[in-house]
């Protein structure tokens, strides 16, 4: 995060200035306090765990 606006460079490569970014599972923003960003992408990977075993949860797997 740049608070000045001066540009930061690394071995001559300048670092790209990100508004959001994830950190240990969660989305940091260096702009929106909002956490709905944060949510929603918590939401959709719960939904993408359930869709990779949706047979386990759905299927006829004689575990019940």
């Amino acid at each position: 995060m740049m608070a000045n606006g001066t540009p930061i460079y690394v071995n001559n490569t300048q670092i790209e200035n990100a508004e959001s970014y994830i950190y240990m599972g969660q989305i940091y923003s260096t702009r929106d306090k909002n956490q709905d960003k944060e949510i929603q992408r918590r939401i959709k990977a719960g939904w993408t765990a359930f869709a990779k075993h949706r047979d386990i949860f759905k299927g006829d797997n004689g575990i019940c």
